[in-house]
């Protein structure tokens, strides 16, 4: 630092702040074209999955080096795959008497909401004349409740569409090329950046990978305990229901409660019995996810403070939604490490200079 002069820090300070333009404006336009950007990430998570689970596929197989590797690969992810789509057969065709009969119910009435509460319809109308609940107040939760349900199916077909258009060639373009990236950065980059450029990359590799690897256990931890506790209490879809209430749980504060309200409109359906089941287990899973999952697994993974934590997430979903809620602590890791980094080679330059 004292082998620097004024001007060369002033210019190392203008060239931390134009990168950080360019960080802003870059991300700025990710989330601009967010329903792509989503498609991608969810293609950057199932790429770390698949890697991770050919690790522990190859760690495995070293037990038996008799054994042929592909052929035995190909039988277990083919009875996956058939376990898979009977398991999932099963469940959509409970989901769909479910919807049937529910469907049956609503041709009655003139809205949603009126037929998901039908069957205490004089209760409803106690609380009506008493002037608890206004008849319109249901009419509009109900409304809301089933044109949300529409917007996201629409949603979840166009992702899927996207997905298998983009996320297979995702998946060529990355074990093809990605041992090659040091190779890259050697041949195009600067000599005096290659170095840290390669260093930094490292850097946001690992603390990337440490972050949504303990982000994805937390919602399949999540997860399990939801589809568990949604079979116990007798849930038809439990699986799915299930499945997307630990998928939800990413998403901080807001996730779990998206999360809760299909398991629990389903469950009413039902029985209102059932509708408690699913709202205790939702309740369970999140103790469990705040008193341990998240003080003892996430914040070990993850180098900050909490308080920062909570600060970038709220600020994120203040600016950018429900998606800079999910983003905001691997992107304020990813520019972290580019400051700390940039900063460091700048130093070096200029004092040998």
């Amino acid at each position: 630092m004292e082998n620097i002069s004024m001007n060369n820090y002033y210019n190392i300070m203008k060239f931390l702040a134009l990168t950080t333009i360019l960080f802003v404006l870059f991300f700025s336009i990710l989330f601009y074209f967010q329903d792509i950007f989503i498609v991608l990430i969810a293609g950057a998570v199932l790429i770390l999955i698949a890697e991770k689970t050919i690790q522990l596929f190859n760690r495995f197989m070293d037990r038996f080096p008799n054994f042929n590797r592909k052929a035995v690969g190909l039988v277990l992810l083919a009875g996956a795959g058939l376990i898979f789509l009977l398991f999932v057969s099963s469940q959509v065709q409970a989901l769909g008497v479910l919807i049937g009969d529910f469907s049956n119910i609503q041709q009655d009435y003139a809205s949603g909401a009126s037929a998901l509460f039908s069957e205490h319809e004089s209760e409803l109308s106690m609380l009506a004349d008493s002037g608890i609940i206004k008849p319109q107040d249901l009419q509009k939760i109900g409304n809301t409740i089933f044109s949300g349900i529409t917007d996201l199916v629409s949603k979840v077909s166009y992702y899927l569409f996207t997905g298998l258009l983009i996320i297979p060639l995702m998946f060529g373009v990355y074990f093809k090329h990605h041992n090659k990236i040091g190779n890259y950065i050697q041949a195009y980059a600067p000599p005096e950046y290659a170095e840290g450029i390669t260093r930094a990359l490292k850097y946001m590799g690992c603390e990337l990978e440490d972050f949504f690897s303990a982000k994805m256990l937390e919602s399949a931890v999540v997860g399990l305990i939801c589809c568990i506790g949604f079979y116990l209490g007798g849930l038809e879809g439990w699986f799915y229901l299930g499945t997307l209430a630990g998928f939800l749980n990413i998403i901080p504060y807001l996730g779990p409660l998206l999360g809760a309200i299909p398991p629990v409109i389903v469950g009413y359906i039902d029985s209102p019995m059932t509708a408690l089941f699913a709202v205790i287990t939702v309740i369970v899973a999140q103790l469990i996810d705040n008193l341990y999952l998240i003080p003892f697994m996430i914040s070990e993974k993850v180098d900050i403070n909490p308080l920062l934590s909570v600060v970038l997430t709220l600020a994120a979903s203040k600016l950018l939604g429900p998606l800079g809620m999910v983003l905001a602590i691997p992107i304020y890791i990813i520019y972290k490490i580019i400051i700390k980094e940039s900063y460091r080679e700048l130093i070096n330059i200029y004092s040998k200079d």
